[in-house]
């Protein structure tokens, strides 16, 4: 993992929150609600996200890019090419779902 660097998401949709605290929380509360599988189901689990926590829920795609920003433990700061910045939280190994981009 390399800060600043842009990654591309290899599989699975993911959200991100607007704090790495709703972020931890939402997925140990909500674990069902990963969107892994298709686009419609990620949108309608982040709008029931959004509602349930008061913020914004962004969903991040297959195949698309982040920067990485920040890292603490299991929580990812990333920054998505539609420009929004949010938390994801990942309980496995980083790079087995985000692959960095060569330059």
């Amino acid at each position: 993992m390399q800060l600043g660097k842009m990654y591309l998401v290899k599989e699975f949709f993911w959200f991100l929150f607007p704090t790495k605290k709703v972020a931890g929380v939402a997925m140990r509360e909500w674990p069902g609600a990963d969107g892994a599988v298709s686009l419609l189901r990620a949108t309608y689990n982040a709008k029931r996200l959004s509602e349930y926590y008061w913020c914004d829920v962004f969903v991040v795609e297959p195949n698309t890019c982040v920067v990485l920003l920040e890292v603490d433990e299991r929580c990812y700061k990333l920054l998505d090419s539609n420009g929004n910045i949010g938390w994801t939280y990942c309980c496995d190994d980083f790079s087995r779902y985000f692959k960095i981009v060569k330059e």
